[in-house]
């Protein structure tokens, strides 16, 4: 055979050999990125959900009251549901974006369906869901103490 030719196919047979080899250590990179990637999401939603049902309990707070006994024994006033909530913002300073964090600051100054709804979509988008539509009057308001 000719040394040409010899050389020719021993430098693909090396160079495929070489670019398998790349290609597996990028996937092997990028599959640790991915599942990074979705266990930090997991997270996110869970700390978001809990915002949520601490936003919810401030406009129904008689309603949630007997939960929080059980589950929340030192969340004994709409304000310190208030009071955790403004925790929860310092925190999420780390992981949420500026839409989640104002528009979570404006339910905790001015709590509503209007701003809860507002926040759970800052937080949809945080976790690359889209935009839904919520109906007023779906959630009850509540804003004695």
């Amino acid at each position: 055979m000719d040394t040409g030719l010899s050389s020719l196919i021993t430098g693909l047979v090396a160079g495929l050999g070489i670019g398998t080899v790349a290609t597996a250590i990028a996937q092997h990179f990028l599959e640790r990125r991915k599942v990074a990637l979705e266990s930090q999401r997991k997270d996110l939603e869970a700390r978001y959900r809990v915002v949520i049902l601490l936003m919810y309990a401030v406009l129904d707070f008689k309603g949630n009251e007997a939960a929080f006994r059980i589950n929340r024994p030192d969340l004994k006033t709409r304000e310190s549901v208030l009071d955790d909530l403004r925790a929860e913002w310092v925190n999420m300073i780390l992981f949420a974006s500026s839409a989640t964090l104002g528009s979570l600051q404006a339910f905790i100054e001015r709590p509503s369906h209007h701003t809860l709804v507002s926040a759970a979509q800052a937080m949809r988008s945080d976790l690359g869901r889209g935009d839904i539509e919520v109906k007023e009057g779906v959630l009850r308001e509540r804003t004695e103490a």
